[in-house]
C-alpha cells in the first residue's frame, strides 16, 4: 500500500515537473504513465528483497531439525524460525498480500509440527494463492467436524491451484471419509479437467467408482504432511556380512 502511494507521489511529481516546463496539462501524462510502474516496480522489488532475505535467514534456523531428537529442542528450532518470519510484518503496509503470505508460511510450519491450535489463526488468513496451506487450514476443519467449513476452504484451496492434483485428490479423500462418494467423484473428474493425464488421480477415480478406497500414499512426505495418515514403519535392513565383521 505504501508503495502504491509512493509510486503516486513520483509519478505526480513528474507530471507536475513536465507541466512546470512546457505549460502544458497533457504533456505530463507520459511521464506519469512511465514513472507510476517504473517507481512501483522498484519499490517493490526492494520490499521482495528484505521479504526474501527473512524468509531464508528462517529457513536456515529449520534446518537443524531434522537432527533434533527431543520435542522440546524442536519446538525451539521452530518457534526461533516463526521469530525470525514474523518480523517480515514490520513490512505489511508497503506491500498488498505480504501479511498473508506470511501468515501462511508460519501457519504451515505450525501445522507441520502438529501445533494445530497455533497453526489455525495464521492458516485460516493465509494468502490465497497458497493452496497448501488453505489445505491444511481444511483438514483441520475436518478433524473438527466442520464439514460445511471444510468444502468451503478446499473450494478456495483448488480454485488457484487447479494445477496440483494433491489438493484435488485430499479433497476427494476428505469428502471421502464422510461418506460423500458422489461428490468425490465429481472433484477428481473437476481435477482431469485441468490435469486429464494425471494418473494418480485417473486411479483414484477408477478405485472410488469401484467402491474402493483413495490411495494417497504416493504422494509420500506431500500426504503425510497433512497428518491425516500415518507413514508406514521404515525397513530396517542389516548386512549380515558387516555384522559378522563386528560392525
Amino acid at each position: 500500500m505504501i508503495n502504491l502511494i509512493l509510486s503516486l507521489i513520483l509519478a505526480a511529481a513528474g507530471w507536475a515537473a513536465t507541466l512546470l516546463v512546457f505549460d502544458s496539462f497533457w504533456a505530463g501524462i507520459l511521464p506519469f504513465i512511465i514513472l507510476l510502474p517504473l517507481s512501483l516496480f522498484l519499490l517493490s522489488r526492494h520490499v521482495n528483497k528484505k521479504f526474501t532475505a527473512i524468509s531464508q535467514r528462517a529457513q536456515d534456523a529449520m534446518q537443524s531439525l531434522s537432527a533434533v531428537k527431543s520435542e522440546e529442542a524442536r519446538k525451539n528450532v521452530l518457534d526461533r524460525a516463526v521469530a525470525i518470519l514474523k518480523q517480515g510484518y514490520a513490512l505489511k503496509h508497503f506491500q498488498f498480500y505480504l501479511a498473508s503470505q506470511l501468515n501462511a508460511q508460519i501457519g504451515m510450519l505450525y501445522y507441520i509440527q502438529k501445533r494445530f491450535k497455533e497453526a489455525e489463526p495464521y492458516l485460516a488468513n493465509a494468502f490465497f494463492q497458497q493452496g497448501i496451506a488453505i489445505a491444511m487450514y481444511a483438514c483441520i476443519l475436518y478433524k473438527r467436524k466442520d464439514y460445511d467449513a471444510m468444502t468451503r476452504q478446499f473450494e478456495r484451496a483448488v480454485k488457484h491451484s487447479k494445477k496440483v492434483p494433491l489438493l484435488w485428490n485430499l479433497y476427494a479423500w476428505c469428502l471421502l471419509q464422510i461418506k460423500k462418494r458422489d461428490e468425490a467423484i465429481a472433484v477428481l473428474n473437476r481435477c482431469l479437467t485441468s490435469n486429464s493425464n494425471d494418473q494418480t488421480t485417473l486411479a483414484n477415480l477408477d478405485l472410488i467408482k469401484n467402491s474402493a478406497k483413495i490411495k494417497m500414499r504416493g504422494y509420500n512426505e506431500q500426504w503425510y504432511q497433512f497428518h491425516l495418515d500415518t507413514p508406514p514403519p521404515q525397513k530396517v535392513t542389516y548386512d549380515k556380512r558387516s555384522m559378522y565383521r563386528g560392525h
